[in-house]
């Protein structure tokens, strides 16, 4: 009886975290396009690493609704602030990269854009993360974010290497991209940024 309790306990909590992934996503997709898509696609994000830090951080229910609402109320226009400056990055580095590929064709010039484009990539990644869970100003949270990541090299390869194979398994199984892609690539990328934060704040004190 107790392995049979074992084994309903373990259906439940992945049944539970299943529906508040898809419960998540719709939350994501729903104050993205409340902020007109292109204003509400950075708060709902950093909206969504907050409520995910707050359940993983306290291992406790609280009102999911609630914390997103909050988090996506207050960081609305502080969130489209960095937001601005993430994309407006990502769009001059994908401009360079594409005129070094057709027009310069310069391969010393065109592996520096691409090494510039991972570092982008890796901040990107942790910068989310860092949002939640600090109060900084400024430049500070690229920053950290940055420092972060080339610190801890094995949550920064564990993160990429979750979101390449949660890439193929939407590939092969889409559906679960429509209904809660979006908490299931955050998932993963909050709880190895938790661990890196963890580390780092272990070591200073």
């Amino acid at each position: 009886m107790e392995h049979l309790s074992g084994i309903f306990k373990w259906l439940y909590g992945i049944g539970d975290g299943l529906a508040k992934m898809i419960y998540l996503h719709i939350l994501w997709v729903l104050f993205t396009c409340l902020g007109i898509g292109v204003f509400g696609v950075i708060p709902a994000t950093a909206a969504l690493f907050s409520t995910i830090h707050k359940t993983i951080e306290r291992n406790r229910d609280e009102s999911i609704f609630q914390t997103f609402y909050s988090s996506y109320k207050s960081q609305f226009i502080k969130a489209n602030g960095y937001g601005l400056i993430i994309i407006g990055t990502g769009l001059f580095l994908y401009w360079d990269v594409t005129i070094s590929k057709q027009v310069i064709q310069s391969a010393i010039l065109h592996m520096i854009l691409l090494i510039l484009c991972f570092f982008y990539f890796i901040t990107v990644l942790y910068f989310f993360p860092v949002f939640a869970r600090y109060e900084l100003k400024g430049f500070q949270y690229i920053k950290q974010a940055f420092l972060i990541a080339i610190s801890r090299p094995f949550e920064t390869i564990a993160m990429i290497l979750c979101l390449l194979i949660l890439y193929y398994i939407f590939i092969f199984i889409p559906v679960l991209y429509v209904f809660m892609g979006v908490s299931m690539l955050a998932y993963p990328v909050m709880w190895f940024a938790m661990r890196a934060f963890n580390g780092i704040e272990e070591k200073k004190s």
